[in-house]
């Protein structure tokens, strides 16, 4: 069984690639099968369903297939493997999914709780991660040989049942193709040259972002896979200047004066405050880093599902470890929340810091309790407001309490 830091360390920490024997227990394997088919309905119940799925027949892409899915749905308790059946028969078919934490809030804390402790000996990516899958019996990967986006670093959490077999070309005639500019198809005349590995169920593989790979997948499996994002410093740069005008940071309340047709060229440093303008871009890094610290790392937040606040009032709410809740204070009336990638505003209150360390202990609050810390400076639609805003976004957990207790 590997763990996490010897992962780390075989390879090079995340620069070259390698395989991991057992990273994903048979309990967590049995845990993310019934999560598969919560991420597939999600999927499927939007508007939009053919942005996100590919699915190859004989390695044709065949995207007709999609509308199959939507009218017979995976059911609970059914394999994912006997679903698929119904679906294409026979057929040598292949399904590839992205963005899974979109779709199941549930899937999500579980991916979160599995790759925890990359985080905590790797570091956080600046863009965050995300995941996709790949399910059938499709033999070798039907794109070819290719490589990921440009820093997005692939972790393969293979989940069976079958073997699969991983090739990779750690060369650097193939390392130095610029990204995205050219895709191998001749597979059988390459893998004599590539590195092999075989995984088996509950075994990883890791992939650098600028190594081609190929994967073969002969017997049903399914897998999925993490993106450690790390984007390039342009781009992130460029992300960032745009979260910095999209929060609207405000540190100047007088107006630009006109400027002379002949100024110079460098008027431009007697214009701008730079030091103002350094100070915005760092809170909307600091948004940045809290919005994903709190979604345990995971680059889109969780989805905003409807759900009401029990009627009874014998409940307890209970915050997540894994997920836990920050607080900026913006002003002296204003505070945000950030709780599972969302950022919410609140009207300040000096005893939500102490709150909110509570809850990312997990102590839990009865509704009372709850009352009793937060009033009379909130009215109870406040409280109601703030108990809402964590329930729908999956920050807490509610238990309801017995009533014989």
């Amino acid at each position: 069984m590997t763990t996490w830091k010897q992962l780390l360390n075989d390879t090079n920490q995340l620069k070259k690639p390698n395989s991991a024997k057992q990273l994903v227990s048979k309990n967590d394997i049995e845990e993310l099968q019934p999560l598969l088919i919560d991420v597939l309905n999600g999927f499927l119940a939007k508007e939009d369903i053919h942005i996100g799925l590919k699915i190859y027949i004989n390695h044709q892409l065949r995207n007709d297939y999609i509308e199959k899915l939507v009218t017979n749905p995976p059911r609970k308790g059914t394999p994912l493997e006997d679903w698929s059946k119904e679906i294409f028969g026979d057929q040598k078919f292949g399904m590839i999914l992205i963005g899974l934490e979109q779709y199941s809030n549930a899937f999500a804390e579980k991916a979160a709780t599995i790759v925890k402790p990359l985080l905590e000996n790797a570091g956080m990516p600046l863009n965050g991660l995300s995941f996709l899958f790949f399910m059938g019996n499709y033999g070798f990967t039907p794109f070819g040989i290719h490589k990921e986006a440009t820093g997005e670093e692939g972790i393969l959490f293979h989940l069976g049942p079958g073997t699969k077999q991983f090739y990779t070309w750690d060369d650097p005639k193939y390392n130095n193709i610029e990204h995205n500019t050219e895709v191998f198809h001749n597979v059988l005349d390459m893998i004599p040259d590539a590195e092999e590995y075989e995984l088996q169920p509950g075994d990883a593989m890791f992939i650098p972002h600028y190594v081609y790979h190929i994967a073969n997948t002969s017997e049903f499996s399914s897998s999925f896979v993490l993106d450690y994002i790390n984007p390039p410093k342009d781009s992130f740069e460029n992300q960032l200047l745009a979260e910095t005008a999209g929060d609207a940071l405000v540190h100047h309340t007088t107006y630009q004066k006109p400027i002379q047709l002949n100024a110079p060229k460098d008027a431009l440093t007697h214009i701008l405050d730079f030091d103002s303008i350094q100070q915005k871009l760092q809170t909307s890094f600091n948004r940045k880093m809290q919005r994903l610290q709190s979604n345990g790392g995971i680059k889109r937040k969780s989805r905003s599902i409807n759900t009401f606040i029990p009627q009874s009032e014998n409940y307890v709410l209970k915050g997540k470890k894994i997920f836990p809740l920050y607080l900026e204070q913006q002003d002296a009336n204003q505070v945000l929340i950030f709780a599972r990638g969302h950022q919410i505003t609140k009207r300040n209150h000096p005893n939500l810091p102490d709150l909110i360390a509570r809850f990312n202990n997990e102590e839990t609050f009865t509704l009372t309790q709850l009352r009793t810390i937060l009033e009379p400076t909130w009215d109870l639609i406040d409280v109601f407001g703030f108990i809402q805003d964590l329930l729908k976004t999956e920050a807490v957990v509610v238990d309801l309490i017995p009533e014989n207790v």
